[in-house]
């Protein structure tokens, strides 16, 4: 009995450590994660003025993205950071395409390299969202200046 008590409080504490960030961790994540909301509504800007049908779906993409990183970050740290990764990398490279300004402020701090260091792919982001959260994504209009207005993509 007690051997077993044993073996269960040694893995609750691995599983605790392994999902849980230090406070400084946290903080480089979430000032990320919100830097990240900046990053997809420069996106939007630039994609308003585009008529393809490719930066609708990459708006959209971006949200799905950017709510599950903020969605994810008080129960699935690593899964977050690694999302929120993917959609820095996003915005950075149609940033890079369709923008004459300067992206500098999205490039990663040092903090943000040595956490980033070995982010992991990213599958199956619908996943992580609910029926309801991807139906009012879907249907959103991406060129609408509010669009913001009700959907959660900063962490408070």
């Amino acid at each position: 009995m007690k051997k077993n008590f044993t073996k269960t409080l040694i893995v609750c504490a691995l599983f605790v450590a392994f999902f849980n960030l230090t406070a400084q961790e946290a903080n480089v994540l979430k000032a990320f994660i919100n830097k990240n909301e900046l990053a997809v509504r420069s996106v939007q800007k630039y994609s308003i003025n585009l008529t393809d049908q490719a930066s609708e779906l990459n708006v959209k993409e971006l949200l799905k993205l950017q709510i599950a990183s903020v969605k994810l970050f008080g129960t699935n740290p690593g899964k977050s950071a690694d999302i929120s990764y993917l959609v820095r990398t996003k915005c950075t490279d149609f940033l890079n395409q369709n923008s004459k300004g300067s992206i500098e402020y999205l490039k990663l701090s040092d903090k943000e390299k040595l956490f980033f260091s070995s982010p992991k792919p990213v599958d199956k982001t619908d996943s992580h969202l609910n029926k309801s959260e991807l139906q009012k994504i879907n249907s959103i209009d991406v060129k609408n200046p509010h669009l913001f207005d009700d959907l959660t993509i900063r962490i408070k």
